[in-house]
């Protein structure tokens, strides 16, 4: 085997590590061009935002493994916010709030994964209706305003999002790392799991490689798609709900914008488009790569704006990796 091809076969293996060598390279470049950018306080807050997005990502991971897309989860997650904030303020147990607002979370995963799986509508046009009605919903809870807790931050706070001193105070300036970062590794790992160690993530494999194939071995695809669904929506809303905890504050554009930059992650990590392939390693790197070229941008002085521009030049080449390793 020709010493190109024998790298591509050995790559087309890790997914990740074409995410792990470009997250490297960039580290490297903002290492060297950012002054401060090897602080504590910006590795902190590029860790901390990261992980807020990283729950949510997880999610939309398994979703597209499976083969399926779901746009509505930054619709999702203000929807969730809204309900945590509207309850707590209204005197509602915080513990009660939380979970009402993952099941509602649940609910709108299930919807669109009974759209999809019931109605055969491909997911790209489902979940973009439900974006919108989600939205919507978002909006009237709101009533077209912010939503803000202004009591008392509840101890369950803390654990969802509270600040990790011990970590903080290792430097001067202190950073800013989150009790959000722990969760985000948590739920990576668990993941990662059931992903490689399961027989249901050797169904969501199969169903996102070969549906048909799948259903002929005995693997209920509808059941994996809609529960696939459901867990993206209730990372979606738990992400919701982490970012609250640190601003308890909520606005009827919250999450807009979030489903493009975790399909983005998970392409840039190696997941394919067309299902069936890549990890959730590689799409935690994915996002913390897509955080780190904001912060570093910041801080070289290069208008933010160009932040999706990146976005896009990056995305293009990881589809352009993705699709050589895919013919070997």
């Amino acid at each position: 085997m020709k010493p190109i091809a024998h790298l591509r076969n050995r790559l087309s293996n890790f997914p990740e590590v074409v995410a792990l060598i470009s997250f490297l390279l960039v580290f490297l470049f903002f290492a060297i061009k950012a002054e401060n950018f090897l602080s504590l306080v910006s590795l902190t807050n590029i860790l901390s935002i990261a992980s807020i997005k990283g729950i949510f990502v997880i999610g939309v991971a398994i979703l597209m493994i499976s083969g399926e897309f779901d746009l509505s989860v930054g619709s999702t997650l203000a929807v969730a916010a809204y309900i945590f904030a509207l309850t707590i303020e209204n005197g509602m147990s915080v513990l009660l709030a939380l979970l009402l607002a993952l099941i509602v979370s649940a609910l709108l995963g299930l919807i669109n994964g009974l759209i999809v799986t019931k109605a055969r509508i491909p997911s790209f046009i489902a979940t973009l209706g439900t974006m919108m009605a989600y939205r919507g919903i978002a909006r009237a809870l709101g009533g077209g305003d912010f939503a803000r807790f202004t009591g008392e931050k509840p101890y369950l706070f803390k654990i969802l999002n509270g600040e990790i001193n011990f970590i903080n105070q290792l430097g001067t300036p202190a950073g800013s790392a989150r009790m959000t970062i722990i969760w985000f590794v948590i739920i990576v790992i668990i993941a990662s799991i059931v992903m490689t160690r399961t027989r249901y993530g050797s169904w969501v494999y199969a169903t996102g490689g070969n549906r048909e194939a799948a259903l002929a071995q005995g693997v209920r695809t509808n059941r994996v798609i809609i529960t696939n669904f459901v867990l993206t929506a209730v990372l979606a809303g738990l992400a919701g709900l982490v970012q609250f905890a640190s601003r308890p504050s909520v606005d009827p554009l919250r999450g807009e914008g979030w489903e493009l930059i975790a399909v983005a992650s998970c392409v840039i990590g190696g997941i394919w488009l067309k299902g069936g392939y890549g990890t959730i390693i590689g799409a935690a790197i994915g996002i913390i790569l897509l955080q780190m070229v904001e912060q570093g941008l910041i801080l070289i002085g290069v208008d933010v704006q160009l932040f999706q521009a990146t976005i896009g030049l990056i995305l293009i080449l990881a589809v352009i990796s993705n699709n050589y390793l895919s013919r070997q």
